[in-house]
């Protein structure tokens, strides 16, 4: 569902009227990067999982439906902003100071973000991986401090990005996918803590460490 990121911002680029900024292309990077993570990597591991435990099983055609049109919509937003509408070149402040120190903390904040999410979802992975029945507390790592880190890294990507291009359409997928992720992390968090009872650790928030 979320293949349009890779396919549809493929063919919007060479549309683009500032294609060829080196700037757009740097922040278009990051936009990939992701994507090629969660589009292409990520599924190959999971099905990898899946075939060596005769598990399976997927998502809701509902739930399917949404996420594609939400990532057609997104991809064309993001690319179109990066690409057409914003000229990054023209813009005089772009090599300041402050433009320097900006891009750097949301690049740190990016590949942080980014980090967190994959170990994240790796080793949820491994943990239905391990067999045996039944559902497991995960440890380690950031789950020692939240029982959704996988969403607080994505989080924090979008973050990361949308302090890097500093544009409306980046701000506004940051919105969303906040909005998205902290309701799906709180309701995880309240299952696991009815599934495990006392066993589950009662420090561990949400989403955000000693927060929510």
């Amino acid at each position: 569902m979320e293949s349009p990121t890779l396919w549809l911002s493929l063919l919007l680029f060479p549309a683009g009227r500032h294609r060829s900024s080196p700037i757009a292309l740097f922040i278009l990077s990051l936009f990939f990067l992701h994507y090629i993570n969660r589009t292409l990597i990520y599924p190959l591991r999971l099905r990898r999982l899946q075939i060596s435990t005769g598990g399976g099983g997927g998502f809701p055609f509902s739930v399917l439906a949404m996420g594609f049109f939400f990532n057609l919509l997104n991809a064309y937003i993001q690319i179109r902003s990066a690409t057409h509408y914003t000229d990054y070149d023209s813009q005089p402040w772009i090599f300041g100071i402050w433009t320097a120190a900006r891009v750097t903390i949301g690049l740190g904040i990016f590949f942080w973000g980014m980090s967190v999410n994959i170990r994240s979802d790796m080793a949820l992975v491994r943990l239905k991986a391990q067999g045996g029945g039944g559902y497991k507390i995960p440890r380690g790592g950031w789950f020692e401090q939240v029982s959704c880190p996988n969403y607080m890294g994505e989080i924090a990507e979008w973050l990361g990005w949308a302090v890097v291009t500093c544009s409306p359409a980046a701000f506004g997928f940051l919105m969303f996918t906040t909005a998205n992720l902290v309701p799906r992390a709180r309701s995880h968090h309240t299952w696991y803590l009815e599934k495990f009872g006392e066993d589950y650790p009662r420090s561990r928030k949400a989403v955000v460490p000693y927060i929510l």
